[in-house]
């Protein structure tokens, strides 16, 4: 869902998005079937709290996580029905579901803990990271990957938590901790670099990095739309959308020009 996936794009303010419809500049083939983000339209504006740092769609809910009181929540997709899973347990870092669990990064706790879609405790393990920011956690095909700030590199775990593989980036940056993280496909990852203006797609079997976008500039934000493109946003005065070809990387818009 792009609407709700540019929600995650937003961090340390309440979510107020002003979005006009505009045409991008793809082009493609009589021959691909894949709809492109051709435009982007406002759906709704909800202030739902300050300090929003993950989101994450899954069912036809929406699941918000709260940094600054730690509360997980779902939501229907119109953001209406709020409900509390998780209540001040800790800030809530990072945010996926995935086969009818919910995985959750508490960093400040370095803890990963899975709970089912009650909100009921599952099964919990430990990952230690410098850095607290955002959408840092994702699964893949039945595998955890994390990108910690102090590493060069992806860290893999099965679902229960045992070290699966580590996975060297040299691209990434080594300080800072402005990273963000999207499932491309069922075989790698899409991690966007703040410290180094780049994006890059990893393939998590092989530990390739496949390729490597010098596009943007101060990556802030990640998604990956039908497996096809790739839509990473800054947090400037003015924010903007990039759209790159989720094979490639190749720049093929930007929003707005």
């Amino acid at each position: 869902m792009l609407y709700y996936s540019v929600l995650s794009f937003i961090d340390k303010s309440d979510i107020e998005l002003n979005v006009e419809i505009t045409q991008t500049e793809i082009s493609l083939s009589a021959t691909d079937n894949i709809t492109p983000p051709t435009s982007m339209s406002l759906i709704k504006s909800v202030t739902v709290s300050q300090y929003p740092v993950s989101v994450h769609s899954y069912d036809n809910k929406i699941y918000l996580g709260w940094w600054g009181s730690g509360d997980l929540l779902r939501y229907d997709l119109d953001l209406s029905g709020g409900e509390a899973l998780v209540k001040g347990a800790s800030r809530v870092t990072s945010i996926q579901a995935y086969n009818n669990e919910l995985y959750v990064w508490f960093a400040q706790e370095d803890l990963i803990k899975v709970y089912d879609m009650t909100g009921k405790p599952k099964r919990s393990w430990k990952h230690s990271c410098m850095s607290k920011d955002i959408n840092k956690l994702r699964v893949v095909s039945d595998r955890v990957v994390v990108s910690p700030a102090q590493d060069q590199a992806l860290t893999v775990y099965n679902l229960q938590g045992q070290l699966w593989k580590r996975i060297k980036c040299p691209g990434l940056s080594n300080t800072g901790s402005h990273k963000a993280m999207a499932v491309c496909s069922d075989d790698s990852v899409i991690v966007s670099d703040r410290g180094t203006n780049s994006v890059f797609r990893v393939n998590i079997d092989s530990g390739e990095v496949m390729w490597t976008s010098k596009h943007v500039q101060g990556a802030e934000g990640v998604v990956c739309y039908k497996n096809r493109y790739v839509l990473v946003t800054n947090k400037n005065t003015y924010t903007k959308i990039w759209i790159l070809d989720a094979d490639t990387g190749r720049l093929l818009s930007r929003y707005p020009n």
